[in-house]
């Protein structure tokens, strides 16, 4: 009896161990989310399809280099009735046929280059993908972070109005306070309480985006344990506008975009030149007894033909199409010039735009931070003179919330500083060799 309770204590101690193990919060750095998320992330998934389905259509055999085998066999059969006499024919005929475009006008070339850029183009569309999905992950976390930071001011205030609930109710019992100092005390705790559980909601809202972005259950806990930290740089506008123009991914795309539309021309041109093709194979046929009444047709039986064919056609006129085809082929070239032009235009904007932000963030998050000292030196302040009854309940209330507030945009501003960087670090193609190491 004794050593089956100690074996229940045991397992229900393992029990207990295994289950709050399953239930701790998992740490995870910032570099390790972005390495759950290439790994797992649902959109790179789709694109690496994507990007296999290019390297599989890729080779010389698409483009038409090698010769069509085609194995033929068929049953035949006929019945013919003339004047009540029967005559039945049978046979099974067997083959092998070839077909072989020897000469095209170079357009296997040109197919299977234009096969090679769009599988670059197909490389710079996944690199996209996973740019949109580092610069996702790098801000996702970094918003669990505000949320985080933003719950500790929101504790710290709650708890710093609880202690000030309680130290009026403590004068209030001891006949040394007023009832309407004590219900506004309990008003602004009960309000900052409010809150510190709005926002611990907000915090797991913003935590299961982040586990939705790793391809993690919703129900995934863990701790995030990388700092939110600004990362202060000094850019030269001059300096990542030539970074952009070489490393942007969305700009080199659209430099083999106007590759493939070249390979495009050259493709209707070669509808100019002569097509030479060769046609070969061998055929037998067998007739059975048991389907000929005619013996004559066994006779037929083991004979084959075999034939080597040379063809040479040359388009002498066809309604002038293919000089349509070659001028619409050039027109879709210019237009992709043109749209590589409003690319880059958009992209230097936006690059203005986002250097503009960044340095105008920065500035307004050395503010805050000088703010929050101020701020913080006050509530001190404050807190001393009001134990001391050198200010009302009032006064440092007022004071309370101005500290909320300044904590608030302190935190806030750290995470636009992030935002910002992101931007200009993704805008000039460095995401993925600055974020993708573990």
């Amino acid at each position: 009896m004794i050593n089956r309770s100690r074996y229940q204590l045991v397992l229900l101690s393992l029990l207990f161990i295994c289950s709050h193990l399953m239930n701790a919060q998992k740490a995870m750095t910032l570099n390790e989310a972005i390495l759950q998320g290439l790994m797992n992330n649902f959109e790179i998934q789709i694109g690496q399809k994507n990007n296999e389905i290019s390297r599989v259509q890729n080779t010389w055999g698409n483009a038409g280099r090698w010769p069509s085998v085609n194995l033929q066999a068929g049953m035949n059969n006929s019945l013919n009735d003339r004047f009540g006499t029967t005559n039945e024919t049978g046979w099974f005929s067997a083959g092998v046929a070839v077909n072989w475009v020897l000469f095209d006008g170079f357009a296997v070339r040109i197919r299977k280059h234009r096969l090679d850029d769009l599988e670059k183009m197909s490389d710079g569309n996944a690199a996209i993908v996973v740019e949109n999905t580092i610069q996702a992950i790098i801000l996702g976390y970094n918003k669990a972070l505000l949320e985080k930071e933003r719950l500790n001011v929101f504790e710290s205030v709650m708890k710093l109005s609880k202690d000030r609930y309680d130290y009026i109710q403590h004068k209030f019992d001891l006949g040394a306070g007023s009832s309407y100092e004590v219900l506004q005390a309990k008003g602004d705790w009960l309000t900052d309480k409010t809150n510190f559980l709005n926002q611990e909601m907000t915090l797991r809202s913003a935590k299961r985006l982040l586990s939705y972005l790793l391809a993690l259950p919703p129900e995934t806990d863990f701790e995030l344990t990388s700092p939110l930290e600004p990362g202060l740089m000094d850019y030269q506008l001059a300096v990542i506008k030539d970074k952009m123009e070489v490393e942007n991914r969305t700009l080199q795309n659209q430099y083999l975009n106007l590759a493939v539309l070249d390979k495009a021309i050259a493709l209707e041109q070669s509808a100019r030149y002569p097509r030479l093709s060769l046609g070969t194979g061998i055929s037998t046929n067998y007739y059975p007894d048991a389907l000929n009444t005619n013996e004559s047709a066994a006779a037929l039986s083991g004979s084959y033909s075999l034939y080597a064919n040379l063809a040479l056609s040359y388009n002498v006129f066809d309604g002038n199409r293919v000089n349509r085809n070659i001028e619409i082929a050039r027109i879709q070239k210019e237009i992709g010039t043109i749209q590589l032009d409003d690319v880059k235009s958009r992209l230097v904007n936006q690059l203005y735009d986002f250097y503009d932000l960044y340095n105008v963030r920065k500035e307004l998050y050395l503010l805050q931070v000088e703010n929050l000292e101020t701020a913080q030196l006050n509530l001190e302040i404050s807190t001393e003179k009001y134990r001391n009854g050198a200010i009302t309940s009032f006064d440092f209330r007022n004071t309370q919330r101005s500290y909320l507030e300044t904590a608030l945009r302190q935190v806030q501003s750290i995470y636009n500083l992030i935002d910002a960087n992101t931007n200009i670090v993704r805008i000039t193609g460095g995401i993925i060799s600055e974020y993708d190491q573990p």
